[in-house]
């Protein structure tokens, strides 16, 4: 009975179908977890680099007011001139947002998901 046991090709079928398995498994949590890591980093980079963005538009902004009231003379004019600038570059943003908003994430997202590390190029 003990060499059946040991000779049983459909047991050992069975063995290796589920080692596999468990394989395929782990190797899928691993992946899943890199690829969250890397969303979660540059999640935090955008966030960092957003915040220095922000301060760095608000003192470039301060300044162009600045600036603008010197040319003008008239601290009201010099911060409304400002304000239009801002306008103007907001409305451009608006109308490439596809470009800029959607399908740089989206390409960004779907080559850390889908590119295995391989060539990349060809697809």
């Amino acid at each position: 009975m003990e060499n059946q046991n040991s000779n049983n090709p459909l047991g050992d079928l069975f063995s290796s179908i589920k080692c596999y398995i468990d394989l395929r498994i782990d190797e899928i949590k691993l992946a899943l977890a890199e690829n969250l890591a890397k969303i979660f980093s540059r999640i935090i980079f955008f966030f960092l680099l957003f915040i220095l963005v922000g301060i760095v538009l608000g003192i470039c902004a301060a300044a162009l007011a600045s600036w603008l009231t010197e040319l003008v003379g008239n601290h009201t004019a010099g911060l409304l001139i400002t304000a239009g600038v801002f306008i103007i570059i907001i409305l451009v943003l608006f109308l490439f947002k596809d470009r800029f908003m959607i399908n740089s994430p989206l390409r960004m997202f779907l080559r850390m998901f889908f590119d295995d590390g391989k060539n990349g190029k060809g697809k």
